[in-house]
């Protein structure tokens, strides 16, 4: 408070960081009558025996193996919800949860879907939807050696894996990855591995003996199966080969994911804050498109040490043809580059676009990183000695 014999005034104003989204740590069982709550409910389990709480008098075999196994994880503090459709068939399911999606989009990042849904065509068309780079849902499926063929290779939302004939009936093998990736947390002290070899817990191996021909099969249609770290003198279950139907690793689609989640929260971040500091307001000019080409370049930054992108941040202000075709000559391969087309350039272009404080000068484009797998060494023998 100033007073009127005060010699200074002082003027303050409070700039704050984003809150981080929780929206890729955010995941959910599949429950059809399994449970007692309502159909659209969702209930937050923190630790194995909370489901305990919720569960039906019976049919909720499935349900118990998939709270089992996701709890059986190295790193299993991460909660997880049970979203309840209610009792139907599998076409009835498909139904509520594409309905609970649309009307709670980007609510849920990951589902763990019940197997019977493996073989359902309505899953199959619904799960075709959710394929756009623009929509962050996530769908991991059991299916089998007689129907991992009709699904889609065009399927970027659907990690899909084989579990082990002779699994026991309290394990649910798909939500071992299903934990793993939800309890990924970002960071550049807790970078993000690939999700290919992971070790998982509470898992039966796909037995190799006299499968080699189906597990390259698998491999090749991006089944993912359970599998032996043997090869490198370990015991340990690990998942191969961490990939989504569409082919790419899941790291790939986590990478689009995050830095769409990431760049948006960054932005308006930037905008707000820049319209409640009035010692340096965020103005529709050159000066404020680069505090927020600096702001965006900033959150890829962080992508790169947080092991989700490749190379280093470059910063270009160029006319959008010109950059896109620098982008297709490969002219910034290997690293994060983020254009900001000049002010001067973008209002001539976009006459109409300064009266309604609209700017879509900022482009970006980044390569998601990978990790090794498969390695090719070349070893020459010889019979000479000297």
């Amino acid at each position: 408070m100033a007073f009127a014999n005060d010699i200074v005034t002082i003027n303050v104003s409070i700039t704050n960081p984003p809150i981080p989204s929780q929206l890729q740590k955010t995941g959910a069982f599949i429950s059809q009558g399994a449970t007692t709550t309502a159909a659209g409910t969702l209930t937050l389990l923190t630790s194995v025996a909370d489901i305990d709480g919720i569960l039906a008098p019976s049919g909720h075999d499935e349900l118990v193996a998939m709270n089992t196994t996701y709890w059986a994880q190295a790193n299993s503090q991460t909660a997880v919800y049970v979203l309840e459709l209610g009792a139907g068939t599998a076409s009835d399911g498909v139904i509520a949860l594409n309905d609970f999606i649309t009307e709670n989009p980007e609510t849920i990042y990951s589902f763990l879907i019940p197997r019977a849904w493996d073989a359902e065509p309505d899953f199959h068309t619904m799960a075709g939807n959710y394929n756009a780079p623009s929509t962050p849902v996530n769908f991991f499926v059991t299916t089998t050696i007689l129907t991992y063929e009709d699904w889609s290779q065009l399927d970027n939302c659907v990690f899909a894996m084989v579990e082990a004939p002779d699994r026991p009936i309290t394990e649910f093998s798909c939500a071992a990855p299903f934990q793993v990736t939800l309890a990924w947390s970002p960071s550049s002290a807790q970078k993000v591995p690939p999700l290919a070899f992971s070790f998982i817990y509470g898992v039966t191996n796909y037995p190799t003996r006299n499968n080699l021909t189906l597990l390259t099969q698998l491999k090749a249609a991006n089944i993912g199966y359970v599998d032996l770290g043997s090869e490198g003198g370990l015991v340990n279950t690990i998942i191969k080969w961490g990939h989504v139907l569409g082919g790419n690793p899941f790291n790939y689609w986590y990478t689009v994911d995050w830095a769409k989640i990431q760049l948006e929260l960054d932005l308006a971040n930037e905008v707000i804050n820049g319209s409640n500091n009035a010692l340096a307001p965020l103005y529709y000019n050159q000066n404020g498109i680069d505090r927020l080409q600096n702001r965006a370049a900033q959150t890829l930054r962080n992508g790169i040490s947080y092991g989700l992108v490749l190379g280093d941040v470059i910063m270009t202000e160029l006319d959008p043809t010109v950059f896109a075709v620098n982008v297709g000559n490969g002219l910034y391969a290997g690293n994060a580059v983020i254009n900001a087309v000049p002010f001067p350039i973008y209002t001539k272009n976009n006459p109409s676009d300064y009266m309604l404080g609209k700017y879509g000068g900022l482009q970006a484009a980044i390569t998601p990183a990978r990790g090794f797998e498969q390695i090719v060494f070349n070893l020459n023998v010889t019979n000479f000695v000297s």
